[in-house]
């Protein structure tokens, strides 16, 4: 009976023991896990901090342009505009290029529209466009972006800029839905399938060049008459041509009308 006591208090006694090695490699995991669950806070800290998402201030803003531009561009273009988090402004030497991406935005820009009160949006555009902007993006022709145009991207946007079917099941974008200068920024930056062309194919004044005629592809002059929606050459000759036959036939037709009714 002794014996059976003490065996008793010895399993007893073993419940103890087996309590505090489960908390041990409780307190073991714990000390393991914590570091590297705060290691792993810190480098999507540090993740979230390297690429700031730019937003526009609601309030308190300057009127000057370089105030506009110190205020809610720098952050990510850079205090001279020399490109930061956002692609380098050397090639917008256009008020005309940079005002319509300011108030609309593109990419990863948010739009200034509600924000900036359209006098504060055209002396930003103003200021980037005669003292952010490289001085050599001023000498940028709308024919020689035009040249540019045709022999490098009308191949994946059409001759029209309205987009056209790639590759592997791909669309080429119609840029005509975008800023002209988000032009600008896909040719610094590449996008998706696109290439980066600024530095590699095009110089600053090529860049603008293109930028311009883009614009001018998104709001075409028309000399008069209808526009025909600016389909392109090909399928506005087509149209044009259908149009000759038709009224050939009907002249054709009333000519035999005529005959047929003469005594």
């Amino acid at each position: 009976m002794r014996s059976s006591g003490r065996g008793r208090r010895g399993r007893r006694g073993a419940v103890p023991v087996a309590r505090r090695i489960a908390l041990a490699a409780v307190l073991a995991a714990a000390l393991i896990l914590v570091p590297v669950a705060g290691a792993r806070a810190a480098t999507e800290a540090a993740s979230s901090a390297a690429s700031p998402v730019p937003v526009a201030s609601p309030s308190g803003q300057p009127t000057s342009g370089e105030g506009v531009f110190l205020q809610n561009c720098s952050g990510c273009h850079g205090p001279k505009g020399e490109g930061a988090f956002g692609p380098p402004l050397a090639p917008a030497g256009f008020a005309e290029l940079v005002g319509p991406m300011v108030s609309e935005g593109g990419i990863q820009m948010p739009s200034f529209r509600d924000a900036l009160t359209q006098q504060q949006i055209d002396a930003v555009a103003q200021y980037v466009a005669a003292s952010v902007a490289d001085p050599a993006s001023h000498a940028a022709e709308l024919n020689r972006g035009g040249d540019l145009y045709r022999l490098y991207c009308a191949g994946c946007h059409s001759a029209t800029g309205r987009g056209g079917a790639l590759t592997s099941g791909l669309n080429a974008p119609d840029i005509a839905q975008y800023p002209a200068a988000e032009a600008l920024a896909a040719m610094i930056l590449g996008r998706r399938e696109m290439p980066a062309f600024a530095g590699n194919t095009f110089d600053v004044t090529q860049q603008t060049s293109v930028a311009l005629y883009v614009d001018r592809l998104i709001e075409p002059e028309s000399p008069g008459g209808a526009g025909l929606w600016y389909l392109g050459p090909v399928p506005e000759g087509l149209f044009g041509g259908l149009g000759l036959v038709i009224l050939v036939l009907l002249a054709v037709w009333l000519a035999w009308k005529s005959r047929k009714a003469a005594p």
